[in-house]
């Protein structure tokens, strides 16, 4: 049986925004994660190490510690740290398997929808519903729908996701909700 992203905890610089910006600032930074990790729940601490020109995230787990590289990249509007895998891959997103941390890539993990047969009448179906249910997680997630009297730009990418899907009821009342929106004005 093949290890799924969706099963996995993943530790990634989402998680850790405020505290990587620290890290760009070279201030001391550390901090504690509680996550769940082969379905008991577990602490993860860690904390930003500094070696002349190099940030280094040391992530303590049960009794092994791990140090990841943390590579910055700037952009036109700041700048992107990034965990490096321990094979020197880039990403936003190392996950713990067998007690340490890794890229999707070299924990061989695969995503739930890529072990579904979409070729097969039942495939079809069960890829469909996994979609489905999917979105109904992602619109669970999604705060604030509305900002300055129109749809923000998450919501609009789900209402996306979900027209491609087929959920055609829930664009079209979101349609009609807007030109009420705009018709009262």
């Amino acid at each position: 049986m093949k290890t799924l992203i969706e099963d996995s905890f993943a530790l990634s610089t989402n998680l850790l925004k405020k505290d990587l910006r620290k890290a760009r600032d070279k201030e001391p930074t550390e901090g504690t994660l509680n996550i769940i990790y082969n379905n008991k729940p577990s602490i993860l601490d860690y904390k930003v190490e500094y070696a002349g020109e190099e940030t280094y995230l040391e992530v303590f787990f049960d009794i092994e510690s791990q140090r990841i590289l943390l590579s910055e990249y700037g952009l036109t509007f700041g700048t992107r740290t990034y965990l490096t895998c321990g094979c020197g891959a880039r990403t936003n997103a190392l996950y713990l398997k067998l007690g340490f941390l890794a890229c999707r890539k070299c924990q061989k993990l695969t995503y739930r929808s890529t072990t579904i047969n979409s070729k097969s009448e039942h495939g079809r179906f069960l890829y469909q519903q996994s979609k489905r249910l999917k979105l109904m997680d992602m619109r669970e997630s999604i705060g604030r729908i509305f900002y300055k009297s129109k749809y923000t730009k998450r919501f609009m990418r789900w209402l996306k996701l979900c027209d491609q899907s087929g959920l055609f009821k829930e664009v079209k009342s979101a349609n009609d909700l807007i030109i009420a929106i705009d018709n009262s004005k």
